[in-house]
């Protein structure tokens, strides 16, 4: 009788003893689950924020590249610092990388980390489709000197009853029409540039004309058509200019 309580007993405590191990295995498998799934899900937060850097990335590549083609073509370009453009922007992509894989590789490291690359990246893939050179420069100031032209040459015709006829005309009613409208008389220099050298608008008078100027236009960038009727009581003005920041010649 007394073996068999002892039996009993043994065995009830082997049970208890398995049970533990049990118990004690599986908390040892959490624990080491927890990491494991941790890590992956920086990982993947990793990749992800780690596409947020291309924009800035491609964006600085992509003035790298006008940069070596404006010193190694002769080409036209929009004057704009593009080396420094290219070393900002590559710098911003290549931090927002380095956030990504140092969250993902450093454990200890606070979440944060990943916001920073998801931030600018946003910021440049914003930037991006207004912020080349020919859009922020040159197209704007093209448009305001021919918006100029077209208000301030009907200034000239109210005391000469004509319009210009010649560029030292044309360029007196530019100044006359400024002053009657209290603005600064525009500029002829333009944003574009070849060389190494700003380029001036030039202009091109065309008399006894019946249209405006749109074919045998000059492959230079800031050329301004003035076209004037036989009778100087009508005009019309074109300009030839660069829709790309870097190009080997000009469009319309």
């Amino acid at each position: 009788m007394l073996s068999h309580i002892r039996e009993a007993i043994h065995a009830e405590f082997n049970c208890e003893k398995q049970w533990e191990e049990k118990q004690w295995v599986k908390e040892v498998l959490r624990h080491e689950k927890q990491p494991v799934m941790l890590d992956l899900l920086r990982v993947l937060i990793a990749v992800v924020t780690g596409l947020f850097s291309l924009p800035a990335l491609l964006f600085g590549g992509y003035f790298l590249a006008c940069w070596i083609r404006i010193h190694t073509s002769d080409v036209f370009y929009v004057e704009y610092p593009y080396l420094t453009a290219a070393l900002v922007f590559g710098g911003i992509g290549i931090s927002c990388a380095f956030c990504s894989v140092y969250g993902a590789l450093r454990r200890n490291c606070d979440g944060f980390i990943f916001v920073i690359p998801f931030v600018f990246g946003l910021a440049t893939a914003s930037y991006i489709p207004d912020g080349t050179p020919h859009i922020q420069r040159s197209m704007m100031n093209d448009g305001n000197f021919l918006s100029h032209t077209r208000s301030f040459l009907p200034v000239w015709y109210e005391s000469h009853q004509r319009f210009p006829t010649d560029e030292g005309e044309f360029r007196e009613a530019l100044k006359q029409g400024a002053a009657a409208w209290h603005e600064v008389s525009p500029r002829f220099e333009s944003d574009y540039a070849k060389g190494g050298k700003r380029l001036q608008y030039k202009v091109v008078i065309i008399r006894d004309a019946t249209g405006p100027k749109l074919d045998g236009l000059s492959d230079q960038p800031g050329v301004i058509y003035y076209c004037v009727s036989g009778d100087n009581q009508r005009f019309w003005v074109t300009m030839t200019s660069l829709h790309q920041d870097v190009s080997g010649f000009a469009s319309f």
